[in-house]
């Protein structure tokens, strides 16, 4: 008989809706735990499914184009039960989504969290400060981003972290809710910084 490190039935599941009700295809899903990041899209149903899961705590992400972003935080999971949730999005504005990409790998080194900065022309920005705080901790890390803009932080333990982004002349940038997982390399894709002498104003709720 196979060795199985959860009961088929331990799981997360639900459907996707929109503000009217119906149900939203193809919609990201992200499982955050502090071992691994789980990533799934609801069927054409609008359904989705974590099967297999250990049990313990977890946060759920919710993400699809057009949409507010939803979080469900601080999800218990008992061995062979099943969590079922409904979850309605709300509508984003246009122009409004600033949030800085962020993807997972398969972590093969002792790298935790890399990522890139550029100017707002796409030029890599050398020699930025970049700041990482620990949710959870408080703990500060610190390192710089190197001739081609990019940057990386190692052995960072496992929860939620924000990080900033300074450099001479330019507005701060910065990244919120950044996960890191003992299993996942955390990618940020390029944070974007603008010039003090530019000036943009844009107001979203």
């Amino acid at each position: 008989m196979p060795e199985s490190s959860a009961a088929p039935d331990t799981r997360i599941d639900g459907v996707v809706m929109d503000p009217a009700g119906g149900t939203v295809p193809g919609a990201s899903l992200r499982l955050f735990s502090l071992e691994r990041i789980r990533e799934t899209k609801t069927g054409t149903d609008g359904r989705f499914d974590f099967a297999s899961l250990p049990p313990g705590s977890y946060d759920l992400e919710v993400d699809t184009p057009g949409f507010k972003t939803k979080i469900l935080e601080h999800i218990q999971v008992a061995e062979n039960a099943a969590q079922q949730f409904s979850i309605a999005l709300q509508l984003l504005n246009p122009g409004c989504d600033f949030r800085t990409a962020v993807s997972f790998e398969n972590r093969s080194d002792s790298a935790s969290l890399k990522g890139s900065v550029n100017d707002v022309r796409q030029v890599p920005l050398k020699n930025a400060t970049l700041t990482l705080i620990s949710s959870d901790s408080g703990q500060v890390h610190v390192t710089a981003s190197n001739d081609k803009g990019k940057f990386q932080f190692i052995d960072l333990e496992p929860g939620k972290y924000s990080l900033r982004v300074t450099s001479r002349g330019y507005w701060d940038g910065s990244a919120a809710g950044l996960r890191i997982a003992r299993e996942n390399l955390t990618v940020v894709s390029p944070i974007s910084m603008s010039r003090k002498n530019e000036h943009q104003i844009i107001i979203c709720q």
